[in-house]
């Protein structure tokens, strides 16, 4: 009866089982509150597909996970995140010197300080968030799309060919700034039968262990240089003119001119021309005989023998020095050994103390050295005859050649001079050198960009935050109001522009010029403005005009035109007389002070005219007096601008 009622039990519905059925009110409760594997017991209801146990949750709330910690926002489900992530490795300490302040609840009024507003705390944040800039930029953002372009080629053997026995390819080697990266591209000839096009996918290029390791940059990259790139040598023979001014701008040196790539004799077969490749029959078979001889047991022929018995110990010494072209270059000074022994050369570098250079004096290791210099392309090729240097081409005042560097020769040590002496029959004279004095290169202003005045793009260069220019305040209250008028015309010589007349207007507020054209009958011009009011650039000194520049009976440029000032204004002479000091030729004191010679013919008396006043001082004194000092003269001593009144002028106090 037991089974039958636990079988019953087991295939009735989970909401239809109860007392009964033979459960007790305890394994109701424990089914409802015990876990499920106490209440599988209790009730015996196997734990198969087909018969669920019902899952009932209480909360269905979602936790709140955003908190605030000592370190900033963190997350509760990680509050070790605010720690992780902030600057400093500890908890930051609380300053209680604040929060003693905080104790006097009066604290709240204490208005020293001006509160920060919403609006103005909003404005704060939108202005950073716009205008951040960082100060470093990364090398993904500096040089993005920027790539430095080589012209390179290598040479690849070829087997069972009787016509060659090398290849060489053409290809271009491109370094990408951004990331370090390099790729090698063939361009691609219809029907070569080659695998062209990309060699070399782009990824960083490794170095191999025998130059250093790492990776390959741009500091290896260079006209003339000779890269291995997973066992294949390329040889950079040129590059574009952005590479060019990179290397310049960033490195500070320039990159050897274009080098030309040999030619295979495939080729040269094809060029049709008569270049043959580098190699020599007569020298490849002297060579083998030689080897054959030493082979079957012949001995080597020490042919610089007798050479170096007679000239063992024998230096010559001479002193040089390379003026180093690059901006921030010096110049260097060298000791250079030629071994008469076996014509080797050695050149020492002569490092002052404190020069900030690495202590490794050796420029060029005692070896041969060659005008002719040449780097082999690939192992095993036959380099061509070496031209060496010879004592009869180290002369006191001629340059040498050693890694592209010109050295210039200026003295050496007596037994060199002896031994020039006694068997070449020259002098070898020392040279005083005189260090040229340091100069401090300064960067010129880059030029006015457009917008705005030159002083607010002179400005952005002067700080790393930008001012506005002073402006002089006293100058703008004071002269605000104030205009100088000038009559003028044409000085173009052109018949159509001889009845034209013209305002030129100076603003002695901010120094503005402005030139309107005034109305003339049948001339066949309108009337109106001729030039904008602005700031106008004077031609004669390189500076822009000021109110001082212009003076009546002279010529201005003014937008490449020129004008002859005739007159001016009532207010204009005024004005100029007023400050003298900015208008000179507007004192009439200091104007009769140079005609203190003439007191005698002066005395006479009477009106003379401005002309005739002209040509006496030119005739007696060897001065001519402008228009505008003679003006000035007749306002204060006579009629304005008809005549000057000879004893009133004669009896001025200045007058010698």
């Amino acid at each position: 009866a037991a089974e039958a009622q636990t079988l019953l039990a087991s295939r009735l519905p989970f909401s239809q089982r109860g007392p009964a059925l033979g459960m007790s009110a305890r394994s109701m409760s424990l089914g409802a509150s015990a876990p499920r594997s106490a209440r599988f017991a209790e009730t015996q209801i196997p734990f198969l597909p087909g018969y669920p146990v019902e899952k009932f949750k209480a909360h269905n709330r979602l936790g709140q996970t955003l908190t605030y910690a000592p370190g900033g926002p963190t997350c509760a489900m990680k509050p070790m995140d605010a720690i992780r992530y902030s600057t400093g490795a500890r908890l930051p300490k609380l300053d209680m010197s604040s929060l003693k302040q905080m104790e006097d609840p009066f604290h709240r009024y204490d208005l020293s300080n001006r509160t920060v507003t919403h609006d103005e705390r909003e404005a704060l944040q939108e202005s950073a968030r716009n205008t951040y800039r960082p100060a470093n930029a990364p090398a993904w953002l500096k040089h993005d799309r920027q790539v430095l372009r080589f012209s390179a080629y290598f040479q690849e053997p070829v087997a069972e060919n009787p016509g060659e026995n090398f290849r060489v390819r053409h290809c271009v080697v491109m370094y990408h700034l951004e990331d370090g990266t390099m790729t090698v591209q063939e361009p691609k000839t219809e029907n070569s039968g080659l695998r062209q096009g990309n060699l070399v996918r782009r990824h960083r290029m490794p170095r191999p262990d025998n130059e250093g390791g790492g990776f390959y940059t741009h500091e290896d990259l260079g006209v003339g240089a000779n890269i291995n790139i997973y066992h294949v040598v390329y040889r950079l023979t040129d590059c574009d003119a952005f590479t060019r001014a990179y290397y310049e701008r960033a490195l500070g040196r320039a990159q050897p001119e274009a080098e030309e790539a040999p030619l295979d004799s495939f080729r040269a077969s094809q060029v049709g021309t008569s270049i043959v490749p580098q190699s020599s029959r007569s020298r490849g078979v002297a060579e083998a005989q030689e080897y054959n001889e030493i082979y079957a047991g012949g001995s080597r022929k020490n042919k610089k023998l007798e050479q170096y018995l007679l000239n063992d110990r024998k230096v010559l010494k001479f002193k040089c020095f390379w003026d180093d072209p690059t901006r921030y270059g010096a110049r260097m000074y060298y000791t250079l050994h030629y071994y008469l022994a076996d014509d080797s050369v050695e050149i020492l570098e002569n490092l002052a103390r404190n020069s900030g250079r690495d202590p490794y004096p050796v420029f060029w290791r005692r070896a041969p050295l060659r005008k002719n210099p040449y780097v082999a392309p690939a192992p095993g090729m036959i380099e061509p005859e070496p031209i060496l240097y010879k004592p009869e081409d180290f002369m006191v005042g001629y340059f040498i050649d050693v890694y592209r560097r010109h050295l210039y020769l200026y003295d050496c040590d007596e037994f060199t001079r002896e031994f020039y002496r006694s068997h070449l029959g020259l002098e070898q004279d020392g040279q005083e050198i005189k260090h040229p004095p340091p100069v401090h290169t300064k960067l010129a202003p880059p030029p006015h960009v457009g917008f705005g005045a030159p002083e607010d793009s002179l400005a952005s260069c002067l700080h790393l935050t930008p001012r506005p220019p002073r402006r002089d305040i006293d100058k703008l209250m004071h002269d605000s109001d104030k205009i100088l008028r000038f009559e003028a015309r044409m000085a173009n010589g052109s018949k159509d522009d001889t009845y034209r007349r013209f305002v030129v207007c100076a603003y002695p507020a901010d120094d503005h010029v402005a030139v309107w054209e005034q109305r003339q009958r049948n001339s066949g011009h309108a009337e109106g403005k001729f030039a904008l009011k602005s700031r106008k650039h004077n031609s004669a000194t390189g500076t822009w005009f000021t109110c001082s520049d212009f003076r009546v009976g002279d010529v201005v440029e003014i937008n490449s035109t020129p004008f002859f000032l005739s007159n001016a204004d009532e207010s204009t002479w005024q004005y100029m007389e007023e400050n003298c000091r900015g208008f000179p030729s507007s004192d009439a004191v200091l104007v009769a002070s140079k005609l203190g010679r003439l007191r005698e013919e002066l005395q006479r008396g009477g009106l003379i005219p401005l002309d005739e006043l002209r040509n006496l001082a030119e005739e007696k004194l060897g001065i001519r007096l402008s228009m505008h000092e003679l003006v000035t003269l007749s306002r204060a001593f006579g009629e304005p601008g008809l005549s000057v009144d000879a004893k009133l002028l004669a009896n001025q106090e200045r007058l010698n």
